[in-house]
């Protein structure tokens, strides 16, 4: 049996204009300085704690390293319902992406995790019309560790009833984290170039490089999985 893993931001599509978006929309309710778009962004695909804590660094932080755990529940509160709301606005799959998982869906089962809450990652893929394309969502909130850990990966494996020394297992993401899941997980490490990262992990380098989505296709027949055409 033939297991597709996939990232979702940066990876199936590009959410970072509604994710800055939610984050100035809170910041203006706290009554918090007005923030750019480009301050902000590279805090907004490194989990959500780290979103809240950076992009509320001054409402949030005691000190330069105490976290007020009050008041960075109320910016989650916040920051969720809002973008919740706006969940898809700009966000859009990669070209390529709903090509991909259309020709997988028969041979396979397809999960997607991510360290988004899961609540928010189903409301997306629904947005996204590719719902019905996902076995599974695995979000960062759905097991007691997230990526990179290999917890989430063994959970969604032992759900949809595979097994990694038995099935041919992969993990598709665009970020550090992701190839270090796989390698920990045991299953192909697929790197796409596409996605939020301008290189290559290299510790550890993943197994595979996708240049584009296409690639993905004969990455997944060339480590064994049946693709039919």
């Amino acid at each position: 049996m033939n297991f597709f893993f996939f990232d979702l931001d940066g990876t199936l599509e590009d959410s970072r204009l509604d994710m800055v978006a939610a984050a100035q929309h809170v910041r203006s309710q706290l009554k918090l300085a007005a923030r750019t778009y480009e301050q902000l962004v590279p805090h907004v695909n490194r989990g959500m704690r780290e979103l809240y804590i950076n992009c509320f660094n001054e409402y949030c932080l005691k000190s330069d390293s105490v976290v007020d755990e009050d008041k960075l529940s109320e910016v989650e509160s916040l920051y969720v319902k809002r973008y919740g709301s706006q969940i898809a606005v700009h966000t859009r799959l990669y070209s390529g992406i709903h090509d991909v998982l259309t020709q997988i869906k028969p041979n396979g089962r397809i999960a997607v995790i991510t360290n988004k809450p899961e609540a928010l990652s189903v409301r997306l893929l629904e947005a996204l019309n590719v719902s019905h394309l996902v076995d599974l969502v695995v979000g960062g909130d759905t097991c007691s560790e997230a990526k990179p850990s290999a917890l989430p990966l063994k959970h969604a494996l032992v759900t949809l009833g595979g097994h990694a020394e038995r099935d041919v297992v992969f993990m598709v993401g665009d970020s550090q984290g992701d190839a270090l899941a796989g390698e920990r997980a045991g299953v192909h490490s697929v790197w796409c170039a596409w996605g939020y990262q301008s290189s290559a992990p290299t510790q550890p380098a993943p197994k595979h490089i996708a240049i584009t989505p296409q690639d993905l296709i004969e990455i997944f027949k060339k480590s064994g999985a049946t693709i039919s055409s």
